[in-house]
């Protein structure tokens, strides 16, 4: 596998919301700063094909834990309702994003698999040197993210979301 390619396999556990709650949010870009703010500091549509839209995209800026940020196009490329989210992002970094869901108790098991090439020219001349730190940087982001959606179901069920 080359030095800019990363495939990082993942789950979560959220307990605060059934598969159609966890989808309803995964499926909408706009969310991400609401929920995942350590890491998607700006989201802006750049269509208006609407929410949970295949074809819909908007542009991300986001940032984890090492000093740069990354700016990149989402499109939802695959959405089954209540049961998963695919996107594809283009720009600092090419990737596929997919999320299935399933029933777990009260509330959603998520199984993600992020498969993504750094192409930003900079960090892909790096890539060889510094990916440890990329994946360690990934991890650092990921439980954050589950901790935000958790956190953000939570607030929605009590009506402060």
């Amino acid at each position: 596998m080359p030095s800019n390619v990363f495939r990082f396999d993942e789950s979560w556990d959220i307990p605060e919301g059934t598969p159609q709650q966890v989808w309803d949010v995964l499926a909408d870009a706009e969310l991400l700063p609401l929920w995942w703010g350590d890491a998607y500091k700006e989201v802006e549509p750049l269509d208006k094909k609407g929410k949970g839209v295949v074809g819909s995209r908007a542009r991300a800026r986001a940032r984890g834990a090492l000093p740069y940020e990354l700016n990149f196009i989402i499109e939802a490329a695959e959405l089954e309702p209540g049961r998963l989210v695919v996107v594809k992002t283009f720009g600092d970094f090419d990737g596929l994003w997919r999320a299935e869901l399933s029933p777990s108790g009260t509330g959603t098991h998520v199984d993600l698999i992020w498969q993504v090439t750094v192409e930003r020219p900079i960090l892909k001349l790096l890539a060889p040197l510094l990916r440890p730190a990329f994946a360690w940087n990934h991890r650092w982001t990921t439980p954050r993210g589950e901790a935000g959606l958790r956190r953000y179901l939570a607030a929605r069920k009590n009506g402060k979301a």
